[in-house]
């Protein structure tokens, strides 16, 4: 407790930080801000919405919270051997699509950063790795249009130093990439804001390498790395709504209510911080019915949600609520919209509120938020959940797990779409809500199993700290 409390002030600290910078909204922004409509020639802006989506592409890159490996195999001009949870933006097929800030890749835009981190940030995982000064010095020291490739990162190693790399990287398991991003951001630190701590300031039962691939993890008293979030919006705690917990939605089945977030109409609903005037939940542009003429590259329409709405979750978060998406019943009582209209389905909307999240799994070593399968440490809740009687969404009781899902890979969309979220869900679910983008793997309630293992956590949300977010 004492070191996440540590790491909590720290974090808190460089989120308030973050949060004052205000980014310039590029014209990728201003484009998938802006609302296109078949019934006007032109599109109509919107500066606050754009200044909306710049801040979240802004502090999604200074902030990142976990990163993909993937084998590195000849050190190659344009080559990235870790992904930050980072969708492409563009239809190049190569790195370009990956650059930072969204729409840089069209030229005229400082680039700052590639994969979802700014060159700074990621900085502090590359010399771990044993990239050599040029492959973390955010310059483009060869001249061929790449900032930190593996080209760079390799042009001063031996072979020798470069095999030892790949050996790293091979090494590497899912399971500590939360923490090891983390340590990078505030003992590593590069840039404006640097590091908040020194190596000195740890012991080495709170620090080590518990994968062997060369970055250090913060762990627990059991050894078991931290994770780390950013923004957990279906995470459950006294600090947030999130994902209603199995107590939540058999009190709303025994009050006759359709299972949902909300205890009742009169309940404040939540508002993200980023978003304080809900720009990001007006139904004109999260809705598909006035928003129907979306540019192809900012996202296809998918059902009642906007083509522009559904790029903005690929990139960032879900806009949309997985209970009321596939609920049979709308309810203006326990869904975070209030009017319910079930012929727009607007009621799908949601914003959430969120705290950054640093977390033991506790005594049983078992985290109880949902991690993606990797090779190195494959977890299948399937075999795992007791289950036999449970709350589906839809108001109805089933009596046969669902078992037909299999265990969804590591990679950088999945992350976004479900993992990021940090919530205490089965991640290997199958069906889902139609044509609701994104959140088909929470079609039922919250595993039990997560729940139990969740209830010996530690984590900076019972710490009582102010309730600072984003």
């Amino acid at each position: 407790m004492a070191l996440i409390a540590k790491l909590d002030q720290a974090m808190t600290d460089r989120v308030d930080a973050l949060t004052a910078h205000q980014a310039e909204p590029t014209l990728a922004h201003r484009t998938m801000a802006a609302l296109h409509t078949s019934r006007r020639a032109q599109a109509i802006e919107s500066i606050p919405r754009a200044q909306v989506i710049a801040q979240f592409d802004y502090l999604r890159s200074v902030l990142p919270d976990v990163f993909v490996m993937r084998p590195l195999t000849t050190p190659t001009a344009g080559v990235y051997p870790l992904n930050f949870a980072a969708a492409a933006f563009g239809t190049s097929g190569t790195a370009t699509d990956y650059m930072l800030p969204i729409g840089s890749n069209a030229g005229g835009i400082p680039v700052t950063g590639m994969f979802g981190a700014t060159f700074e940030v990621a900085a502090g995982i590359y010399k771990q790795l044993g990239y050599g000064p040029k492959g973390y010095d955010g310059n483009d020291n060869n001249q061929d249009g790449f900032i930190d490739d593996s080209l760079e990162g390799t042009l001063e190693l031996t072979p020798e130093e470069i095999l030892e790399l790949r050996r790293r990287l091979g090494r590497h398991t899912h399971k500590t990439a939360r923490s090891e991003m983390l340590y990078a951001i505030l003992v590593e630190g590069y840039g404006p804001y640097g590091s908040s701590f020194s190596r000195d300031d740890f012991t080495s039962k709170e620090v080590q390498d518990t994968d062997g691939d060369g970055l250090l993890e913060f762990v627990d008293a059991w050894g078991e790395p931290l994770q780390f979030y950013r923004w957990p919006i279906l995470y459950h705690s006294d600090t947030q709504k999130g994902f209603p917990n199995l107590s939540k939605l058999s009190l709303d089945l025994a009050a006759d209510r359709t299972p949902g977030p909300y205890a009742s109409v009169y309940e404040t609903r939540e508002q993200n911080p980023l978003d304080p005037n809900q720009t990001l939940m007006a139904p004109a542009w999260w809705g598909s019915e006035f928003n129907d003429s979306v540019p192809g590259g900012y996202g296809i329409a998918r059902g009642k949600v906007s083509g522009a709405a559904v790029f903005f979750m690929s990139h960032f978060t879900t806009l949309v609520d997985p209970i009321a998406a596939s609920g049979t019943v709308a309810s203006n009582a326990t869904f975070w919209d209030r009017s319910v209209n079930t012929n727009t389905g607007y009621y799908m909307r949601r914003a959430y509120y969120s705290r950054f999240l640093i977390l033991s799994g506790g005594s049983d070593r078992i985290p109880g938020v949902a991690r993606l399968s990797s090779p190195n440490d494959s977890v299948d809740y399937r075999k795992l959940d007791e289950r036999t009687l449970f709350v589906s969404s839809d108001g109805t009781i089933s009596t046969k797990r669902d078992g037909t899902g299999s265990p969804v890979p590591v990679s950088p969309p999945n992350l976004i779409r479900i993992e990021n979220q940090g919530g205490r869900v089965d991640p290997n679910r199958t069906g889902g809500f139609g044509n609701v983008p994104f959140d088909s793997k929470f079609r039922n309630d919250t595993n039990t199993f997560l729940e139990s293992a969740g209830y010996d956590d530690i984590t900076n949300h019972g710490l009582g700290t102010a309730a600072s977010t984003n």
